[in-house]
């Protein structure tokens, strides 16, 4: 029988994540993308011919159109299980305006194309994640924190360093704050569980394709605990219901608390 050290797996594991992830994105509503895995908004800006300014009036409207598209793209971002980011806004004008100064903060990605019809093309990127970024304005301040919900665990139970749900197959899409509830529907995990500086800067769960190469991100490595998700629920189908046998191996180990406190969570979906 053919046996390989498990130094030569560490090795192989290593130089497999670093040869280029399988990226989770998404096109919203023909304006952008989001970039689930490394928490972007991607947006092209596009100025026609002519106009005042020359050269530079164009590539300053190309900027502004770009701002256009980003906030375009923003808007259909899924929020929750329930909302969108357009939803959202309208609940409050302090809120929208807050979001759109957030977006401001673009940056250009490459060199202007400029265009055989005098056009030209402006790629910008937003990170989400961050002090003064978009999950800043986004998600609700910090509250009391909620509470164990179970307090025995399954025989036999481990301690582990993070979580990978498996939610591949069920039509799961991502989102900005996804919940994890147990078959009676209590909320195992979701912005009550976390540390809300912990989210700013990380993001509440990352998500991710390829299984070895979560297990890899040092989001939750070096021994996640990982779940099977039994199906989707919400209106926008972000959230998972998982079996209460594994809920309760979430939360009755004070370890596992910790790590949902810092968003050691990645979704593995399609």
């Amino acid at each position: 029988m053919l046996r390989i050290k498990p130094a030569i797996i560490v090795i192989g594991l290593a130089l497999f994540a670093g040869a280029g992830r399988a990226e989770v994105t998404e096109e919203i509503n023909g304006h952008g993308s989001i970039d689930w895995s490394d928490r972007t908004v991607r947006a092209v800006g596009i100025s026609v011919s002519g106009g005042a300014g020359g050269r530079a009036g164009q590539i300053r409207a190309a900027e502004l159109d770009a701002l256009r598209q980003i906030l375009e793209t923003v808007n259909g971002i899924r929020l929750s299980s329930e909302t969108t980011v357009e939803e959202f806004m309208l609940s409050s004008d302090r809120i929208r305006t807050r979001i759109e100064g957030v977006a401001r903060n673009f940056r250009r990605v490459g060199d202007p194309v400029y265009q055989p019809d005098g056009s030209i093309e402006l790629t910008v990127e937003m990170d989400l994640t961050g002090p003064d970024r978009f999950l800043d304005a986004v998600l609700p301040s910090a509250g009391e924190r909620a509470k164990p919900l179970y307090d025995t665990a399954p025989p036999g139970s481990g301690v582990y360093t993070g979580l990978i749900v498996d939610a591949r197959g069920l039509g799961v899409r991502p989102a900005i704050a996804p919940r994890i509830h147990d078959e009676q529907g209590r909320v195992i995990y979701g912005d009550r569980y976390v540390d809300r500086d912990w989210a700013v800067r990380h993001g509440m769960a990352g998500y991710a394709k390829d299984p070895v190469e979560a297990r890899a991100d040092e989001r939750i490595a070096p021994n996640p605990l990982v779940i099977k998700a039994n199906r989707a629920t919400g209106a926008n189908r972000a959230d998972v219901v998982i079996s209460n046998e594994d809920a309760r191996l979430l939360h009755a180990v004070e370890k596992h608390l910790t790590f949902l406190q810092q968003c050691r969570v990645i979704f593995l979906v399609d």
